[in-house]
């Protein structure tokens, strides 16, 4: 499944927002929101599986009496969203109530809602084009989502991405659900913990895929060279089971084998989510399933999360080569990830007058790629990388202003002194202190 274009209203500060990802002819693969705390990156990631997965999942989900706009408790909470659907899994998808006389993926058109003074969500979904009711009078969305149908695939993950052990992982009873836990904060990831939960032709499957993806992939994880799941079913004693998932780095001249769980926050979260993603997508499949044909939206919350930032600028280009028909919608604070897209991929989030939520257009298309790290931070974040050279060299001025003859220093050196002296002071330093 991938998202086209989605319109919020009422939703904590996003009074009326709209964000597009694309046309349904040629989604937008890849979208990163930036913007400052408190902005709503989470938030707008949350509405997209919201609408993504219908109202059942959507509230048991959500926080729902924390959703709602609290500036307006009279008016209506309103997410609606455009959804279309991947070109390889058409022939095999099943679209609940549609025949499958298309040549083409239908269009989808879905609507989450909550009444003023309500607890509960609702919403429909309807076929653009085809008409909205399915034979057993269930929305065509909420039908599928209901049986848990393959190849309507949406998964998302919030900031916590750790490991769980081997023997913790528990069969997924409902998948497209439990691939959305962790985005709303309910639940760990199963990630590597598929290796307990598969056969062994599912288990080689997913042990040769996250191979592709994190080893063969040498700036995924750097100093990897090696992995070999087995999980509990195949341990033969307490400590096999501790070695059952390793992971073999390279330090220095040697190579070490580390349980997954040993390893560091940053090769775990980004092991997790990957992992997790892989594991759902063998898991729904009776087939065995190559990474650049998967299909479907991911959303992801600071995937520069623990990273360092040299990892953090080549992590979304291998992304893209490694899941090239998988749209990714992610929030970062990070610079160095902007570095490894392109202009058109990037939305900042900014207020308005009025304290609401909307996304600023960028005023030139440049690539950031051909930007220094001080333009990025300068015109995505707000941030000038000069300002601390400029206040040393302010302190330095003003010091050579005080430490200077008053006779020598005339009425035009005086008043620099004193906007000096404001200048520093605003900037939360003691001027007079600091040159002493």
């Amino acid at each position: 499944m991938y998202i086209t274009d989605i319109h919020i209203q009422n939703f904590k500060l996003l009074r009326d927002f709209r964000l597009s990802f694309g046309t349904a002819e040629e989604p937008r693969m890849w979208t990163v929101l930036v913007a400052e705390n408190g902005l709503c990156k989470t938030s707008i990631l949350r509405a997209i599986a919201m609408a993504a997965t219908g109202p059942t999942r959507a509230n048991q989900l959500a926080d729902v009496p924390s959703l709602p706009d609290r500036r307006r408790p009279k008016e209506e909470l309103r997410i609606e969203a455009h959804l279309h659907f991947g070109k390889l899994g058409h022939k095999r998808r099943k679209y609940p109530g549609l025949g499958r006389e298309s040549r083409n993926p239908p269009q989808l058109h879905s609507t989450i809602h909550l009444d003023p003074g309500h607890s509960t969500l609702l919403g429909e979904s309807a076929y653009r084009d085809d008409g909205p009711s399915t034979p057993d009078g269930l929305s065509p969305l909420e039908d599928a989502v209901s049986q848990n149908l393959p190849d309507w695939f949406v998964a998302g993950y919030g900031t916590s991405r750790l490991l769980p052990h081997p023997f913790e992982s528990k069969r997924p009873s409902l998948p497209s659900k439990q691939r959305l836990d962790s985005l709303f904060d309910r639940g760990e990831i199963i990630g590597t913990g598929f290796s307990s939960l598969f056969d062994r032709r599912k288990l080689g499957a997913f042990n040769k895929a996250l191979r592709k993806a994190l080893i063969e992939r040498h700036e995924v994880l750097p100093m990897a060279v090696d992995l070999k799941l087995r999980g509990r079913n195949f341990a033969g004693s307490p400590e096999d089971l501790m070695e059952g998932d390793l992971f073999t780095l390279r330090e220095g001249s040697d190579e070490v084998k580390i349980p997954a769980t040993w390893l560091s926050q940053g090769y775990q979260s980004t092991i997790a989510w990957i992992a997790d993603l892989i594991g759902h997508c063998i898991f729904e499949q009776d087939r065995p399933i190559r990474l650049e044909t998967m299909e479907g939206l991911v959303l992801i919350d600071e995937i520069d999360l623990h990273l360092h930032p040299k990892w953090q600028a080549q992590l979304i280009p291998e992304l893209k080569e490694i899941f090239p028909r998988l749209q990714f919608v992610v929030t970062t604070h990070s610079p160095m990830v902007l570095a490894g897209v392109q202009s058109e991929e990037i939305v900042r989030l900014v207020q308005d007058n009025h304290g609401n939520i909307i996304a600023r257009p960028e005023p030139t298309p440049e690539n950031p790629k051909l930007l220094t790290s001080s333009q990025i931070y300068n015109r995505y974040f707000d941030v000038d990388r000069t300002q601390p050279a400029r206040l040393g060299a302010a302190l330095r001025r003003y010091g050579s202003l005080v430490t200077a003859d008053p006779e020598v220093l005339d009425a035009e050196d005086r008043e620099e002194k004193r906007g000096l002296r404001r200048q520093l002071v605003a900037a939360g330093l003691d001027p007079d202190r600091e040159i002493l």
